[in-house]
């Protein structure tokens, strides 16, 4: 096998077995290509190990050889080829963490999942005395969305220190990611698990929030900010849960005795992922400017423009009525929205309802907000706009819940409150608040499954929706549920399309997508 990149390979036979392919990728410590086992009729990957001694490289095949986990790309056997040694793994169809990041193809929930899943690995890997010592984006394998299992997988245990076993480099020799490395590893000291949470912790806040706090453009300077104060990550991304940035920055304590264990930070993350954004891209490291604490000033700045046209309408337009209207259905729909457009969704609700078409709203709502709670704030307030148009302006059917409210309720805030806020209160609209509220969220999780399976549940779901419409007022909008699963069906189209074009056009395995800083694999 020419050990050159970008040499000629393909169809070379090696060990007997695998007939070389194409060459896929490489890293600090060799070239990866991909192979076919001709014995056992499968793909497979083949490090060919051009910079590490043989002391190296029997290690890797140690750790690997130690471990077998689906969080883990697998090591299936140790073999050389003229000088060279070459490890032959599990082949897996994704992309790297820094690569799918860069590319806007995963969501802060998709990071905390990738996160569990790599948790798990490193469990699993310290349990039986296996250090990784190397853990960053370019080692971590994002699978396609929708793949059968794991999320992710850990690879390249190229440098892993194993418990019990001679050390492989003098005292004070550094191994590693420099950028990723844990201080007293950087030091040269023992690096045992809570090394490997430390470069964990550093690699999903890059992800969360698109940049890396120790890195910096030299390898020195990268080497003099290691071990110092790190940026919390809730002044990038505050709008992420507290608890969750407590856990990270936690991890990232430069005395190794201050940080949780592995497992509990991956108890964290599994409980708080639900309650993550799940469509927005993350911020890619081409966009380190930190998108999201932009978008909360702007929610800030939302709030006070709402609040002065509010005092506005209140006082020299002389309407305090529409002002009290417009502060209970726009208030909480730009305290909770990620971006203006959305708080201004609901308002379509008040057309669709006059269209007798309703149950559009929802289905609008779980395609273009981005969380549950968001869903399920704006999907009630879709229904409380429609309420308020009917009673109060008259655009569509009351659906029998409250009379049509008098002439001049705009200029009066006791008689808003009464005759077109009290509409709110009745059992009934009550029930259409809720009913519209989780139709959305319900649909958002719909979303998310394969398109076949979406299609179906869409359909399942119209059905629940036109039954509880039915018990909304007099049911006259029950019927508008078949026009949602048009408007679903049409969302599932389209985000089946964006989910193919975010899938890999070929496998990819034991790739790094660039150069290790610092002597890494």
């Amino acid at each position: 096998m020419p050990s050159k990149p970008g040499s000629e390979v393909s169809g070379e036979l090696v060990m007997g077995r695998f007939r070389v392919e194409e060459r896929i990728g490489s890293g600090g410590m060799g070239t990866v290509f991909r192979a076919f086992d001709e014995r056992l009729q499968r793909d497979v990957a083949i490090k060919e190990i051009q910079t590490a001694g043989a002391d190296r490289v029997m290690r890797e095949a140690q750790a690997a050889a130690r471990l077998n986990h689906p969080a883990i790309v697998t090591l299936y056997e140790l073999g050389e080829r003229d000088g060279h040694a070459l490890l032959v793994s599990e082949l897996v169809q994704g992309k790297t963490l820094d690569r799918v990041a860069r590319e806007g193809s995963v969501s802060d929930k998709d990071v905390a999942e990738i996160g569990t899943d790599l948790c798990d690995a490193l469990a699993h890997a310290h349990e039986r005395g296996v250090i990784h010592r190397d853990l960053k984006p370019q080692n971590a394998i994002v699978r396609p969305f929708g793949t059968q299992g794991r999320r992710a997988k850990l690879m390249d245990f190229g440098i892993a220190a194993v418990a019990g076993a001679p050390a492989l480099t003098a005292t004070g020799e550094v191994v590693g990611t420099l950028a990723y490395m844990a201080p007293e590893q950087a030091e040269g000291e023992f690096a045992g698990p809570e090394a490997d949470v430390y470069s964990l912790a550093l690699t999903l806040f890059e992800a969360w929030a698109g940049e890396n706090p120790v890195a910096r453009r030299t390898p020195a300077q990268t080497a003099r900010q290691i071990g110092q104060p790190i940026l919390s990550l809730g002044l990038l991304r505050p709008d992420l849960p507290n608890a969750l940035i407590t856990q990270i920055d936690a991890s990232l304590a430069a005395d190794p005795r201050n940080r949780p264990s592995i497992k509990r930070l991956r108890s964290e993350l599994a409980r708080v992922a639900p309650q993550l954004d799940d469509e927005c891209a993350v911020p890619s490291p081409e966009r380190a400017e930190s998108v999201v604490p932009r978008r909360s000033f702007a929610r800030v700045f939302g709030l006070v423009g709402a609040g002065v046209a509010l005092a506005a309408l209140a006082g020299p337009a002389g309407l305090p009525g529409l002002a009290l209207i417009g502060a209970v259905l726009m208030l909480p729909a730009v305290a909770m929205a990620s971006s203006a457009p959305l708080a201004l969704l609901p308002l379509v609700a008040v057309p669709l309802g006059a269209a007798g078409a309703i149950a559009a709203a929802p289905a609008l709502i779980a395609f273009l907000a981005h969380t549950a709670r968001e869903r399920a704030v704006l999907g009630a307030l879709s229904f409380a706009a429609y309420i308020v148009g009917a009673v109060g302006f008259g655009f569509g059917d009351r659906l029998g819940i409250s009379p049509r409210a008098p002439e001049g309720w705009t200029t009066s805030a006791e008689v808003a409150g009464r005759d077109v806020l009290g509409a709110l209160a009745d059992p009934s609209a009550l029930g259409g608040l809720v009913l519209l509220g989780t139709a959305a969220v319900l649909l958002g999780l719909i979303l998310r499954a394969h398109p076949a399976v979406a299609l179906v549940g869409t359909i399942v779901w119209a059905a629940g929706l036109a039954a509880g419409l039915a018990y909304v007022g007099d049911g006259s909008q029950s019927a508008s549920a078949a026009i949602a699963v048009v408007v679903v069906a049409l969302a599932v189209v389209a985000r089946t399309g964006a989910r193919h074009k975010d899938e890999p056009a070929k496998p990819q395995a034991l790739v790094s997508a660039r150069p290790a800083l610092h002597g890494g694999g």
